[in-house]
């Protein structure tokens, strides 16, 4: 059992780093972390952990595999299933997460390509810049909208649409790559997935979970209330969790704060009360730390959350790290297929960066 604690750790390499800095600012800075850890922070951690626990119930459910199935059953060639996977990736992203929507897709892909004796890599590269550009669309689509969103109580609507042309531009600029990649035919999937009992449930929970976080209700109020229904239903679906994802966060609020604090950095704020300072920074720092631990570190020196979504938002894209959904495409990749994958995705991803940083850098 230690064993394979510590064996999970290990791989957790962005929370030992983000502990580890955590750590040596406060025996720097010498300020109680526990004050960095305020309702705004709380509300953040809330919304996320119920969000893992709907998201699992829906993969447990199968209610994720049963769409992806029967949407490309009829696909006649590699194209076509590329297409539709290109697609199903933009419509689930916005609503369950880029983390989860590639934990969902990739192994679907694999399985397709497995069977119809084809290397699906350049479809997942794809699939995780369309994961990544949009799940920005909404305020729940990945973990650093999530807390942008929450932390400057951004408005729902003006949110959305300050991002659309981003988001919409991954899209269309993946589905314009695929057709350069060559095709062939395919196997028909076979596979049959059925839908488990109370599968409509997690649908609901979901619903009225994304409805609360566009403050159509108490987060904690119904929050609590999922909770309650999968600790008497579904309690094991609570193993399922990200909890280092949690930590994560937790040690960059702390980290933040601690930063915040230090008194040679108290001219930072007037740098970054500049937008476009705000947005070549947080995409830029992306690329070192990844887009979520960046939003949350820019966040305390600005209050200009625009710059600051679209920084993070294009800041997905470049080095592997950008995202935390890059890895998590690279690491189901890898255990099927031995094509030099870093290599193709930082020769599409990096351009794709320095493109977008040029072009909204004038928007």
């Amino acid at each position: 059992m230690l064993k394979q604690i510590a064996s999970k750790i290990s791989h957790e390499w962005l929370f030992l780093i983000s502990v580890l800095f955590a750590i040596l600012t406060i025996i720097v800075v010498r300020k109680n972390p526990i004050t960095f850890i305020g309702s705004d922070q709380i509300r953040v951690l809330w919304i996320l952990f119920i969000m893992m626990i709907i998201n699992s119930g829906l993969k447990e459910k199968g209610v994720l595999d049963y769409w992806g199935i029967h949407l490309i059953s009829r696909s006649k060639d590699i194209r076509m299933v590329s297409v539709l996977l290109l697609i199903l990736t933009a419509v689930l992203a916005p609503l369950v997460t880029n983390d989860v929507t590639l934990l969902v897709i990739v192994p679907l892909t694999i399985s397709i390509a497995k069977r119809s004796d084809f290397d699906p890599l350049w479809l997942v590269i794809l699939e995780s810049v369309v994961a990544n550009g949009m799940s920005s669309f909404t305020p729940f689509g990945n973990p650093q909208n999530i807390y942008i969103y929450t932390h400057y109580q951004s408005p729902t609507i003006e949110f959305m649409l300050y991002v659309a042309l981003f988001s919409i531009l991954s899209l269309l600029i993946a589905l314009i790559t695929i057709f350069f990649v060559k095709n062939k035919p395919v196997s028909r999937v076979s596979r049959i997935v059925t839908l488990k009992k109370q599968w409509w449930m997690y649908l609901l929970l979901l619903f009225l979970m994304i409805a609360s976080i566009l403050r159509f209700g108490d987060i904690f109020v119904i929050g609590g209330f999922i909770l309650a229904y999968v600790i008497l239903s579904d309690r094991r679906l609570l193993f399922d969790v990200d909890y280092f994802l949690l930590g994560t966060f937790i040690a960059f609020f702390v980290l933040s704060g601690e930063i915040s604090s230090m008194s040679w950095l108290q001219n930072l704020p007037a740098f970054l009360n500049n937008g476009k300072n705000v947005f070549l920074t947080s995409a830029l720092l992306s690329q070192i730390i990844s887009n979520v631990p960046s939003a949350i570190v820019v966040s305390a020196f600005t209050s200009l959350w625009k710059p600051l979504l679209l920084g993070v938002s294009v800041g997905g894209f470049g080095t592997l790290v950008g995202s935390l959904a890059n890895i998590i495409a690279f690491s189901i990749y890898k255990k099927d297929f031995k094509s030099n994958y870093l290599k193709y995705f930082h020769l599409y991803s990096i351009p794709l960066f320095l493109g977008m940083l040029a072009l909204f850098s004038f928007v």
